[in-house]
């Protein structure tokens, strides 16, 4: 098997002729793969994140899911923003994420500062 050729950002940049004005914000925490002769990149995120069994309290806050709410919709509540949802996931150790969350599902919504800790630590461990 041949292993996957790793891209930079800008590398990605170049062979999907993006503007230079994107944002790039996944392929600044993780590394871009592409398996050979494919035409889709990808993030081995999976990988790079892991969360012990026996998470702190202070470190998140307990959320229980609404009827028809999207991952992308919990993470704007907690951080103004859709593209954090897969640090959510990640804690939860949910990795179904396509098919949609139960209403009442109890997650575990990292504080934002524990947010900042977990995309630091995946930059360093790069």
């Amino acid at each position: 098997m041949i292993e996957p050729t790793k891209y930079d950002k800008y590398e990605v940049q170049s062979l999907l002729n993006l503007d230079s004005k994107s944002n790039f914000a996944m392929e600044r925490i993780f590394n871009v793969y592409k398996q050979h002769g494919a035409k889709h990149f990808y993030y081995n995120i999976l990988n790079r994140v892991d969360f012990p069994d026996n998470i702190s309290p202070t470190t998140y806050t307990k959320y229980h899911v609404k009827p028809n709410e999207p991952w992308t919709l919990i993470s704007y509540k907690f951080y103004a923003r859709i593209d954090l949802w897969w640090i959510i996931a990640a804690y939860n150790k949910i990795d179904d994420t396509f098919t949609p969350l139960s209403p009442g599902t109890a997650l575990m919504v990292p504080t934002p500062m524990m947010i900042r800790n977990i995309i630091d630590d995946i930059k360093n461990s790069v």
